[in-house]
């Protein structure tokens, strides 16, 4: 793998599991990063650990994302605050848990953009790079994530088109399974979240981080657009079927 040729990062998300894989792999590359998150104790030992710079902010809070981020200048936008709240049938789900899984996973992701990337083209210089879903390519039975995940891989791809003629890349890696605090915070029922987190042999926030890592050290003419990434075990697709009457 190449050397990295950016200097500044900002990764959200960060206080764990993906987020805080990227920052260590960035920081482990010279790349000073501003580690942005909710949970300031969690931030402030991953700061002693790799160095980096803690921003304390909820990206729901639209005033102080804009406040604290607009014209910060980084060399790569790391977008992977998410979370999966509301994770059921949309029929089952509430409105509030709507609205914050839309507002955190694409609303603010967007407003990121709009925030940060500006900058980037000014400077001719950038890599933004989101953390999607498998559930944003194929259906998983989840309405509400996985409407908020399809909204970042369009969101991706029409990026590009508007980045036409600037140095700027983007890149969407679209995990299945990993082995962080999602399914804890996505599923209310213990059971379940062990089931899921055990029944096959899970992703690690680290090999996210090493696909983070191979899009961005790619030579300044390779774009590397969309990375797919499951466990062995895990695949999507598959014909479902059943009686009509199976729902009464």
């Amino acid at each position: 793998m190449a050397p990295l040729t950016y200097q500044t990062a900002l990764v959200t998300g960060a206080s764990s599991g993906i987020g805080a894989s990227i920052v260590r792999a960035l920081t482990q590359q010279g790349v000073t990063v501003y580690a942005l998150a909710r949970r300031e104790d969690r931030l402030t030992a991953l700061a002693a650990e790799t160095g980096c710079t803690p921003i304390v902010l909820d990206l729901c809070d639209s005033d102080a994302l804009y406040d604290r981020l607009s014209g910060l200048d980084v060399d790569i936008l790391v977008s992977n605050a998410g979370m999966g709240i509301g994770y059921t049938t949309l029929c089952e789900t509430t409105r509030q848990d709507i609205e914050c899984t839309i507002n955190t996973n694409l609303i603010a992701a967007m407003q990121l953009i709009n925030a940060i990337v500006p900058g980037m083209v000014a400077r001719g210089k950038g890599h933004i790079l989101h953390i999607g879903s498998i559930a944003g390519l194929y259906p998983l039975f989840s309405s509400v994530y996985g409407a908020s995940k399809g909204g970042i891989h369009l969101l991706c791809q029409n990026l590009r088109l508007e980045l036409k003629g600037t140095p700027i890349r983007c890149t969407e890696i679209c995990p299945a399974r990993v082995d962080t605090e999602f399914f804890d915070v996505a599923y209310k029922d213990p059971d379940t979240v062990k089931k899921i987190k055990t029944e096959i042999d899970l992703l690690k926030p680290q090999d996210i981080a090493d696909a983070a890592l191979y899009a961005l050290s790619a030579p300044p003419h390779v774009n590397i657009g969309l990375i797919e990434i499951t466990p062995t075990e895990q695949m999507a697709g598959g014909l479902v079927t059943y009686p009509l009457n199976s729902a009464k």
